[in-house]
C-alpha cells in the first residue's frame, strides 16, 4: 500500500511526520498532490501552545494539483491546479436553503482529520478552486486574502471612512488595499515594534501597500497619541492583533463605529472594557470568523492583477522537511517574516 508523509503536532514545539496511507478518493471527492501549503497563526498557537494537548494537524493553506477524482465528479479535471477551501456549507441545512451559508450549521471541514502540510489531500471536489497564472506558493495566499476580504466585508466599509487596522501580518496588510479600493479616506496601520528587523520590514510594507500612516503599539502612551492626531476616533477598526487587544480598537473607534476581529488565543482571550462608553457611543463590535470560506476568485484576482502584491507578503520558502524551522522562525524580530510558504 502507498504511503505519504504529513505533518502533525503532538507535543509542545515538536512537528511529527506521520506515514499514513494514500487512499483513493471516493464518491463526490478528489484527491490533491499538495505542492505548497501556508504557515498560518493558527499554525503557530498549535505549535507553541498546544492547547488540547492532543494530536493535531497542520495547515490549512493548501495548493496543489488534482491527481484523481472519484466517482461522480467531473469538475475539476485530473492535471488541475487548485486552492482548497478548508470548510464548505452543506447546502442542505435551513440556513443554506434560506441563503445564509455563512450560518450553516453543518459545515464541512478536512482539518480535523487531514494535514494541509502534507503530500497528499483527499477533500469534496467542492473544496477545490482551480486556478492559473499563480506559482504554488503564491497561490497559498489566497486562503488568507478570503478571510481579509471577510473582515473588510463584516465592517462595512462606506466610501472616505477613516480606518485602523491592527496587526501587520498576512491578514491585515491584505486589508490594507481592499479598504483603499472600497474607497477609505485614511488608513492608518498599528504594529508592535517598529524598531525591530521585522517590524520595521512590515511597517515598509504596508506603506508600499497604501497605509497612510503607521503607530508603533510598543510606544508609551500611543493610543493617547493616535486619538490626539484623530480627535474623532475611527469609523472602522479592523483588529488582526491578539484578542486581548480588542480593548484598544474598541477605545480608538469613533461615534457609531464597527470593531471587527479575527483572531484567537489559547492562553488569553479575555477582554474588558467600558460598556457604558461602547453603549453611549453606539459602537458595534463584530466577530469574523471566515467559516465557511468564500471569496476565493476575488483573492485570486487581487493577487494576479497586483492590488494585494504578493511578493510583498510572501517572503520565505521553506522545503517540507523544515516545517519545524518555519514554525520556529515565524514569529522572530530578527528576520524580515511576514508569510511562509510550504513547498512540498
Amino acid at each position: 500500500m502507498e504511503t505519504f508523509t504529513s505533518a502533525w503536532v503532538c507535543h509542545r514545539d515538536k512537528v511529527e511526520f506521520r506515514q499514513e496511507q494514500v487512499r483513493e478518493a471516493g464518491p463526490g471527492e478528489v484527491r490533491v498532490r499538495i505542492k505548497a501549503c501556508g504557515v498560518c497563526g493558527t499554525d503557530i498557537h498549535f505549535f507553541k501552545e498546544f492547547p488540547d494537548e492532543q494530536p493535531v494537524p497542520l495547515g490549512h493553506e493548501v495548493a496543489g494539483i488534482i491527481e484523481s477524482t472519484g466517482p461522480g465528479v467531473s469538475c475539476p479535471a485530473v492535471g488541475t491546479a487548485v486552492v482548497i477551501q478548508n470548510h464548505i456549507p452543506c447546502g442542505m441545512c435551513d440556513a443554506c436553503l434560506n441563503q445564509r451559508p455563512d450560518a450553516c450549521g453543518n459545515i464541512r471541514t478536512y482539518m480535523d482529520t487531514q494535514a494541509g502540510m502534507a503530500e497528499y489531500l483527499v477533500v469534496p471536489a467542492a473544496m477545490a478552486i482551480a486556478f492559473e497564472g499563480l506559482d504554488f506558493a503564491t497561490a497559498t495566499l489566497a486562503e488568507p486574502v478570503t478571510v481579509a476580504l471577510d473582515l473588510c466585508r463584516e465592517a462595512t466599509l462606506r466610501m472616505n471612512d477613516t480606518v485602523l487596522i491592527m496587526g501587520p501580518g498576512t491578514i491585515g496588510l491584505s486589508c490594507v488595499p481592499i479598504v483603499k479600493r472600497h474607497g477609505a479616506s485614511l488608513v492608518v496601520v498599528a504594529g508592535h515594534g517598529l524598531s525591530s528587523t521585522r517590524g520595521a520590514h512590515r511597517k515598509a510594507v504596508a506603506t508600499s501597500l497604501g497605509a497612510d500612516a503607521f503607530v508603533d503599539t510598543a510606544d508609551k502612551g500611543w493610543k493617547e497619541k493616535l486619538l490626539a492626531s484623530y480627535p474623532g476616533g475611527f469609523d472602522r477598526v479592523i483588529v488582526t492583533s491578539p484578542p486581548n487587544t480588542i480593548a484598544d480598537g474598541i477605545a480608538l473607534a469613533g461615534f457609531r463605529s464597527s470593531i471587527v476581529f479575527d483572531g484567537i488565543s489559547y492562553q488569553d482571550d479575555s477582554v474588558t472594557f467600558g460598556a457604558n462608553d461602547f453603549h453611549f457611543q453606539k459602537k458595534r463590535l463584530i466577530a469574523s470568523h471566515a467559516i465557511p470560506n468564500w471569496g476565493f476568485p476575488q483573492a485570486i484576482g487581487l493577487l494576479k492583477d497586483g492590488t494585494i502584491d504578493p511578493k510583498l507578503l510572501l517572503t520565505h520558502r521553506y522545503p517540507f522537511k523544515q516545517v519545524a524551522q518555519a514554525l520556529q522562525d515565524y514569529g522572530s524580530s530578527d528576520l524580515e517574516i511576514i508569510k511562509i510558504a510550504i513547498e512540498i
